[in-house]
């Protein structure tokens, strides 16, 4: 018998996630959820790691179905949404539910006031479980879509939309941060894109005295972008690299291969870094928006 394949083992099967590395703790996202007076019910998680837990959830009952024809029954919602729970766990003794309500304002804020742009996904308002506000939750309308990172034979006017809608950002001084991320944007059956986690973007007054921090920031978001374009063959693709970046580096880049061992020696990864236990990034961000 060939070893690894009929006996199972903590390298292939893995371990949940410690309830301590799990914004939830040992809960899972609810099924149900009213938002804005609307009863929404659990269809997919598609993320819960130490952040946050998000979902997709619909407006039609639990396994909702529709008759097309005679031969085929299909799951249909009038509406889908998709809810973010921040952290509420608590770390040993120090309570975390502040960080989770902080980071839900913020996210909420930042999706607010950039609803009326293109490109942003409507956000609600009143989040509900139970009958009880959730402040450490947001919600907006899902998008269509897949992450930028699972598409191919993009266009140039592609990359200038999301420039575009960038630029809107800093016009507002709002730096968007984690944009070297290309999950975080979305490109839509559409085929326009979207922008969605807004968890670390950061909005700094119109002070003399923080425009060089500012540009900075702004700096690192062009540099992304510019990165974006050449990682997907697109002319543009040309910024210089900013000091920030070059120094946050020094430090992120040891920190994620230290959590990334970490995780593989606890089980919740296997050898070779990819999940045992968990959805793989790149399929639990495959249509969330």
């Amino acid at each position: 018998m060939e070893p690894g394949l009929d006996q199972p083992s903590c390298s292939r099967t893995g371990r949940k996630r410690p309830n301590v590395l799990r914004a939830l703790g040992n809960q899972e996202p609810p099924r149900t959820v009213c938002v804005d007076g609307v009863t929404y019910h659990l269809r997919e998680v598609f993320k819960h790691d130490s952040w946050a837990a998000t979902a997709k959830y619909g407006d039609g009952g639990p396994g909702m179905l529709e008759q097309t024809n005679e031969s085929e029954i299909i799951d249909r919602d009038r509406n889908t949404i998709v809810c973010k729970f921040n952290r509420l766990s608590p770390i040993g003794l120090i309570p975390m539910g502040w960080l989770g309500r902080f980071l839900a304002h913020r996210e909420h804020y930042f999706l607010s006031e950039l609803k009326h742009f293109e490109g942003i996904p409507e956000v609600y308002n009143d989040i509900r479980i139970d009958g009880q506000v959730a402040k450490h939750a947001v919600a907006h309308v899902f998008i269509d879509g897949k992450p930028l990172s699972l598409c191919s034979n993009l266009t140039e006017e592609f990359f200038d939309r999301v420039e575009k809608l960038i630029d809107l950002l800093h016009q507002r001084r709002i730096a968007y941060v984690d944009l070297h991320k290309q999950e975080n944007v979305i490109v839509g059956d559409d085929g326009l894109p979207y922008l969605i986690d807004f968890q670390v973007s950061m909005q700094l007054p119109s002070w003399r005295w923080l425009d060089p921090l500012f540009r900075i920031f702004r700096d690192c978001d062009r540099y992304h972008m510019s990165k974006h374009r050449q990682c997907h063959g697109v002319s543009g693709g040309s910024y210089p690299r900013p000091w920030l970046i070059r120094a946050h580096r020094k430090f992120a880049v040891p920190l994620r291969t230290f959590r990334r061992k970490f995780l593989t020696w606890i089980g919740v990864r296997r050898d070779d870094g990819s999940p045992a236990t968990e959805i793989a990034p790149e399929v639990g961000l495959r249509r969330a928006a």
